[in-house]
């Protein structure tokens, strides 16, 4: 058992490093148990060679454990399956990889190698100590039943999804299961998490995409657009005096001129895809994926962003990136984003490296020629999208480039190093800037240069030590999340510092207010920070959980366990503590603005407004036709009969409940089969089924969903438990209902749950029909059933409140 021992060791560590707030002592419980009931059934079985057995899953452990923390330490959240699908990118980021190799993290590795050479050195022990039957079998039995007991508890205090999400050994299995139960993840009919999306939400994003006149409007119209994405810019770095050496001079010179507007109040705004994420979400002003890099999960989709606005009103778009092409997905993704041509790695030539590819002096000198081809093409004006690459982590500058004077200090560290390659890459902007007044292009054209993300994680405890001394503040996400932004507009007399809140989700909007151009097809989310004036935020997705945000006064971090009343929020400027419910309506509105996003990005939604923009059904792209009944009829005793005489007298939603079998087969509680049932719904082809079971956590509506592809969309699953949704997700099944009455949650929790997550219906206790209650579900659009309900008379008194039919749940129906 001593590997048992070195594992709860390093859950300790484990915990600590990935901050653990909430429930750490039942999370550490329950990891406990787990490790003890799996090396337990090992130590006390039959089986030979139980040390090299031990050791292999000690070792497994290990290096998840490992991979955890490294991921944590970048992105503040464990690691899906999913993402191996990006493994092929890891000698791409090695030296970034390499970087947060810190001893702490090393411990969960380091001693593997000795426990090999012990193995390999020490002659073989006695592996097969008998014990008796009460020990062998008591001990792991005992230590399960423990483990049961303890989720049971948890299960019944509603707290498995926190649990779940804090926990390695659950997550992972959780993560593993819903990805082996989904639907191909790229499916089209994939709705998951998307959010109610309404006409009205549509009616408010079309207004808001259409731009007022105002400030600068148009002053930048008929001119070229040179937008520069430079790696790892942050705002702290500009005009930065260090032992008397200006960081970024060219950048600081930039801000003062005339014709320049500096937004010093910009964050960056990641998903899945960090770079790539900037991007889309630059020339987009969409939310990113928080399943998979968008350039990946949305390749095939419509877009209707920056390079198409352009395009549409005469302009050439190229993208310019030396790194490899099909990095992020971007060759094929460029291409449905507008873009008319990918200049990447394979166009330059390679004369010198630094990191990840070629330099950044390199990249625009060599660019140069290719902006000029650009510019020869028509008499019309082009748009160039540039994406540098030398300021990348791990900011290892060749000798010939440290042109700093660091303090001592500094040497060697991450701010250090940061700090000569921020140095290294304005320079070379600086002379971009001056080939372009060379070559005649500077006069006519508009640049934007911007940061793509930090630099600096705030999850590296040498860097945030060093940023917070230097700084002289802690170093938290409103400072590690900002970055700057600098449009210069030649030959105005324009120069303004801009502190509106925004992130890169504005800069469409901004960017396309100095161009003077509209967009007439697509969708924005942004605003335009010159001229809008309402409350604006920065909606976070990355480092912290969804319903993190920033706006102009307020911090506010969603707690990790997804509990609103575990989160905190801080006055942005001192600091101070805010009382929880004086954000939440600002809370459930930058998750309601992130759900239309992906509603839009599931969908394809900007296709359909390209294409049928006075003529969209939303009803349709939700594939939510279930019909519209008074109450669901449970069809128990004699499901083929029931079912049958209730679709004749017009019902087309009907319940019935599953089980297994002692071999594990699936029948209807009556021991009808289920194949019966499925020949059945073939016949009927607009009938709905709810199915019911009492064995949800065997995973039975899965295996008929994959068993019975045929007639998936029209099978309802009921979810009693909040962490069901995580496990079921709607990638199996389009339609869930949300039996709210076997479980002990409050109304707050289950408003929450259900504006975070999609559900067709809710079946709530007739004593939640609390007027408030009920009309924010019924706003959601929510069909709302009763349970509990026996007689007919006791349905009709439900039916109108408050001018709402809602459909009720008989609930003995069947004799």
């Amino acid at each position: 058992m001593t590997f048992a021992i070195l594992l709860i060791l390093k859950l300790l560590l484990f915990m600590d490093i990935t901050k653990v707030q909430h429930n750490s002592w039942v999370i550490f419980f329950i990891s406990t148990l787990i490790i003890l009931f799996i090396f337990s059934l090992i130590h006390f079985s039959k089986i030979r060679r139980k040390r090299i057995i031990g050791l292999i899953i000690y070792s497994i452990i290990s290096l998840i454990m490992f991979v955890d923390v490294m991921y944590f330490c970048y992105f503040n959240s464990f690691p899906s399956i999913r993402m191996i699908k990006q493994f092929n990118q890891i000698g791409a980021i090695r030296d970034s990889i390499f970087m947060l190799l810190s001893f702490n993290n090393l411990l969960f590795i380091l001693d593997l190698p000795l426990h090999l050479l012990y193995f390999i050195k020490k002659p073989a022990m006695d592996e097969n100590k008998p014990y008796n039957n009460y020990v062998r079998f008591g001990i792991p039995t005992t230590i399960a039943s423990i483990l049961i007991l303890t989720f049971s508890v948890v299960n019944a205090k509603g707290l498995i999804v926190p649990i779940i999400r804090q926990e390695p050994f659950t997550y992972h299995i959780m993560d593993i299961r819903e990805v082996l139960a989904a639907k191909d993840e790229y499916e089209e009919d994939a709705v998951e998490e998307v959010g109610l999306f309404t006409q009205g939400d549509l009616d408010e994003l079309l207004d808001r995409t259409q731009l007022k006149d105002g400030k600068y409007t148009g002053i930048g119209r008929g001119k070229n657009l040179i937008v520069i994405q430079v790696e790892a810019l942050q705002h702290f770095v500009i005009d930065l005096i260090y032992d008397g050496q200006e960081i970024t001079p060219n950048l600081n010179s930039l801000i003062k001129e005339k014709g320049s507007l500096y937004f010093d109040n910009y964050y960056q705004q990641l998903g899945r895809g960090n770079t790539s994420d900037a991007e889309f979400v630059t020339n987009n002003s969409l939310y990113p994926s928080m399943e998979y890099p968008t350039y990946d999960q949305y390749e095939q989709n419509t877009f209707y962003g920056l390079p198409w606005i352009l395009r549409d009103n005469g302009y050439t778009a190229w993208v310019f990136h030396g790194y490899e092409k099909d990095f992020w997905n971007r060759d094929r993704a460029y291409v449905n984003q507008g873009f008319q041509r990918f200049i990447s790695q394979d166009d330059f030539d390679l004369v010198e490296a630094i990191g990840f590819g070629i330099t950044d002096r390199e990249f625009f000198k060599q660019s140069m020629d290719y902006l000029k081809e650009l510019d020869s093409i028509d008499d019309k004006p082009f748009y160039a999208f540039m994406i540098t690459l030398t300021s990348h982590t791990p900011f290892k500058m060749p000798e010939k480039y440290q042109n700093l004077e660091l303090r001592q200090e500094h040497e060697g560290t991450i701010l250090g190093d940061y700090l000569q390659a921020i140095h290294y890459t304005d320079k070379e902007l600086g002379r971009f800037i001056e080939a372009l007044k060379e070559e005649g292009l500077y006069d006519n054209t508009v640049i934007a240069i911007y940061g793509d993300h930090f630099g600096i994680t705030g999850y590296n405890p040498e860097g945030v030590a060093l940023m917070s001394d230097f700084l002289n503040i802690d170093y938290d996400i409103n400072e590690m999340f900002r970055v700057p932004l600098i449009i210069h507009v030649p030959g105005t007399d324009i120069n303004e510092t801009i502190s509106k809140i925004g992130s890169q989700l504005d800069f469409l909007p901004t960017i396309l207010n100095i161009m003077g151009y509209k967009i007439e097809k697509g969708i924005m989310f942004g605003r335009d920070l010159v001229n809008y004036d309402g409350w604006n935020f920065v909606a976070t997705q990355t480092f912290r959980i969804k319903g993190t945000f920033i706006d102009d006064d307020t911090l506010f971090y969603m707690s990790s366990d997804g509990l609103f009343e575990n989160s905190e929020a801080y006055h942005r400027k001192t600091r101070e503590p805010i009382e929880l419910e004086e954000v939440r309506e600002r809370y459930e509105y930058v998750i309601s603005e992130i759900n239309k996003s992906n509603y839009i990005l599931k969908t394809d939604l900007i296709k359909e407004l390209i294409e049928h923009r006075d003529s969209i059904d939303l009803d349709k792209l939700k594939e939510k036709n279930i019909p519209h009944e008074k109450y669901i009829i449970k069809c128990y005793k004699d499901p083929l009969e029931e079912l049958s005489e209730k679709y004749k007298e017009g019902h087309r939603i009907m319940a019935v409940k599953l089980q297994f079998t002692d071999d594990e087969d699936i029948v209807l509680v009556s021991g009808h089969r289920v194949e019966d049932l499925a020949s059945w719904m073939e016949e009927h082809e607009d009938a709905y089924l709810l199915l019911k079971t009492d064995e949800w956590d065997k995973g039975i509506f899965l295996r008929v969903k994959d068993q019975y592809p045929n007639i998936k969309d029209r099978l309802i699953a009921e979810l009693t438990k909040f962490d069901q949704y995580y496990r079921l997700s709607n990638k199996a099944f389009e339609n869930i209902f949300f039996n709210t009455t076997k479980g002990s949650y409050n109304r707050e929790e289950i408003l929450d749950f259900v504006k975070r997550n999609l559900v067709t219906g809710i079946i709530l206790k007739e004593e939640n029909l609390e007027d408030s209650f009920i009309e924010e579900i019924k706003n959601l659009e929510i069909s709302i059933y009763l349970d509990g309900v026996e007689k007919e008379a006791d349905i009709k008194q439900y039916e109108n409140i408050d001018g709402l039919i809602r459909p009720v749940e008989k609930t003995l129906l069947d004799g």
